[in-house]
């Protein structure tokens, strides 16, 4: 395969990732994952993109890899480990996915060495990047402005721009990281010579972006501008000075984004105020607090790759019980740190990996000179912020791939050839093998679609006529989803035709999946059917085992004070 078509079919499924498969939409419950459309689309071209890098290397027979690879396997290499040989998984599938996503992003970082993309290629697939955040920026602005006649597959949330991420903090850091890019595109030595166009398109997203995140009133979008655009424009000053005229557009830009979008930087100073009230006084710092409390009850190893919940929990009530002040969310899912999840699913032995991971970056960064160096680290800030204060890779697999691929820029600087020398035998095995896997990856995802929309219609009661999530059920993604919706509207079937034996089922089920995964909504349930089982107990004895898990939740509480004392 020769370099020149070998970087087109590359750049035009980088391009596919990064600027059209993120606007697929359908009908959807919202959430993380899979249960997001784009994400289903995001993976399927990322899979393709694995799979063109495996042929390429089978192809030429030789692998290329970062000189710094050991560092760049050495955290996905630890949590795999933990994973298959430490960790008992509560739940089979959320562990099996969590091992999936980390590997398959460690293939396709070094899949991007195997199509010697040149420093043109490159900045030509981050122009689609700019050209992506300036469309999700231009939704956004609609979601604001045209909140009332916004067409059915645009996401809404009020007039929240949450653009189709369906989140706003995760939406704010891409665009964030949309005018970096756009900076260090118009800060490159060649810009001058670009097309009207080109230069046009660049100041447009940087604007139009710039006045979104304003806009949104995100704290985590906000403060990745604040620390990386001064970053970016003193590793590229001698080239944007030379740029006057763009410059003062630029500073225009921003003025009149500030301006304009005055409520929602109002609204994010006011966020802000609130993190420097007393102790506790926020469910951030509260949070990270119980966080810090369960990783000392097993600081090595953790507490298992993906029981979070089953360790978080009954740690929360417990200093919720030491500290009734504290405001705590209703349901929480994940500790809204990165480093604080692994510390707590993976103990100190998956942190360390991190910090391998980390110096390895580090290093890179440092390799690629002070100008260059400080101009990507630049590009790295909003989502590597973004996941200190929250998990954007777990709503948008669009930044994960985005953050890779930014992050083979900076390993890019040093690389190494290694030869496989494969029989012909063994490399029409791995041909074949290749072409299985993504004809499987392909046809699971388009599954996976289709099981969102089950889900969607069945909740939504738009599917009048059985069956019933008939592909849910059988999609390894969404098959735990459906079970629960289905045992869901088993038990309130049973209850109402006053069936005691299929509440008594319902129970025992239910019992079994919160001593795996201590849900809030299954706890409900079991009180809703303990109520129905013993009406004179009132649900007092499900209520009381509820606040085990969640004495911080108010609407337990008051039942509680109702019912059962």
């Amino acid at each position: 395969m020769n370099v020149y078509f070998k970087n087109n079919v590359s750049s035009l499924l980088l391009g596919a990732l990064f600027l059209v498969a993120p606007f697929y939409t359908q009908s959807n419950l919202g959430g993380a994952g899979f249960d997001l459309p784009y994400n289903i689309a995001v993976w399927a071209v990322a899979s393709w993109v694995i799979a063109l890098a495996i042929y390429c290397v089978m192809s030429k027979q030789v692998f290329t890899l970062p000189t710094l690879w050991p560092y760049m396997i050495a955290f996905p290499s630890v949590i795999v480990l933990n994973g298959i040989l430490i960790s008992k998984a509560a739940l089979p599938d959320q562990w099996l996915f969590k091992q999936l996503y980390l590997i398959g992003g460690v293939f396709f970082l070094f899949g991007l060495f195997q199509f010697e993309l040149d420093k043109k290629v490159i900045n030509r697939i981050l122009y689609l990047v700019a050209m992506a955040s300036g469309l999700h920026a231009l939704i956004g602005m609609v979601q604001i402005s045209l909140a009332d006649v916004m067409p059915r597959w645009i996401p809404m949330s009020g007039r929240t721009p949450v653009g189709m991420f369906q989140q706003v903090n995760v939406h704010a850091s891409f665009l964030a990281t949309g005018i970096l890019i756009s900076l260090y595109l118009i800060t490159e030595s060649g810009f001058g010579r670009q097309s009207k166009l080109y230069k046009s398109t660049l100041i447009v997203v940087f604007s139009l972006a710039f006045y979104i995140v304003i806009a949104s009133g995100s704290r985590v979008g906000l403060l990745a501008l604040i620390l990386a655009v001064p970053l970016l424009i003193f590793a590229r000053w001698n080239a944007l000075k030379k740029q006057k005229s763009v410059y003062l557009t630029l500073l225009l830009a921003t003025l009149v984004a500030l301006v304009a979008g005055q409520t929602g930087l109002e609204r994010t100073l006011d966020k802000s105020a609130q993190l420097t009230g007393k102790s506790y006084s926020t469910a951030r710092v509260a949070m990270y607090s119980i966080g810090l409390e369960i990783v000392a009850k097993n600081p090595i190893l953790g507490h298992g790759i993906g029981r979070f919940l089953a360790s978080w929990n009954p740690q929360a009530s417990d200093f919720y019980n030491r500290h009734p002040e504290t405001e705590l969310p209703k349901y929480v899912t994940h500790p809204h740190n990165e480093v604080l999840l692994w510390l707590i699913e993976g103990g100190l032995l998956a942190v360390m990996g991190l910090l391998v991971f980390t110096i390895g970056i580090f290093i890179a960064l440092y390799r690629n000179g002070m100008e260059e160096g400080a101009a990507i680290t630049a590009l790295l800030v909003p989502i590597s912020l973004h996941t200190q204060v929250e998990l954007p890779f777990y709503i948008s697999s669009l930044h994960w791939f985005l953050w890779l691929f930014m992050l083979f820029i900076a390993l890019k600087v040093n690389t190494q050839i290694v030869t496989v020398n494969l029989s012909g035998p063994a490399s029409r095995l791995i041909h074949g093998v290749n072409i299985v896997f993504i004809i499987i990856v392909t046809l699971f995802l388009f599954n996976t679609a289709r099981a969102q929309t089950d889900i969607y219609d069945f909740v939504s009661g738009q599917k009048v006529e059985g069956p019933y999530l008939a592909i849910a059920l059988k999609n390894l993604y969404s098959k735990r989803t459906a079970q629960q919706m289905a045992m869901r509207s088993n038990l309130y079937a049973h209850i109402e035709a006053d069936n005691k034996q299929g509440v008594d089922n319902f129970v025992m089920w239910a019992e079994d999946y919160v001593n795996k995964s201590p849900e809030l909504k299954m706890y409900e349930d079991l009180i809703s059917a303990s109520l129905y089982l013993d009406p004179k107990g009132k649900g007092c004895d499900r209520i009381k085992e509820a606040l085990i898990m969640y004495a911080h939740n108010k609407p337990l509480q008051k039942a509680k004070a109702e019912k059962c004392d």
